[in-house]
């Protein structure tokens, strides 16, 4: 599969999924900007990640592949997509940690875990870096959660 239909395929899926969120959403009370109702949040979620895919979809142009214009050509239908196991374990081992310390923890420990493990994923970030991008991601998420929009997960929960 080429560059040009990954970000076409990526593109549609996103704007199929955005569509249903705010389908799924409108069904719930939208209420006003002062008082939000349920559906308000996954309405503008699924709003925006429709445009996203819509953008990535008319953007997408074929890129060459450079790996297959060096190889043989008796070998270049062998090569196939490398998975990045480190990423995607990572990716899912965030959301679980926030699920169960979200849980268990409040939403401090299970921002910073959740945020720290994900960021792992990319080969590029250090420890240090993972955990600086962490601790600047779980105090945004205090302020614009706890303070912001009052949701109802406490800070720390023993």
């Amino acid at each position: 599969m080429n560059k040009l239909t990954k970000d076409r395929l990526g593109g549609a899926l996103l704007v199929a999924t955005g569509a249903a969120t705010v389908l799924a959403g409108s069904g719930y009370g939208m209420g006003t900007l002062r008082a939000m109702g349920s559906g308000f949040y996954p309405v503008v979620l699924g709003v925006l990640l429709a445009l996203i895919g819509a953008v990535l979809f008319a953007s997408a142009t074929r890129a060459p592949d450079a790996h297959l214009a060096s190889a043989p050509a008796e070998t270049a239908h062998l090569s196939g997509p490398v998975v990045q196991w480190r990423g995607w374990l990572c990716i899912l081992g965030g959301a679980l940690s926030f699920v169960v310390l979200g849980q268990h923890g409040g939403l401090v420990p299970a921002s910073f875990v959740s945020v720290f493990v994900a960021a792992l994923g990319d080969r590029n970030n250090s420890v240090r870096d993972a955990a600086l991008l962490a601790a600047l991601m779980t105090i945004l998420g205090v302020v614009v959660f706890h303070y912001g929009l009052h949701l109802l997960l406490p800070l720390f929960q023993w």
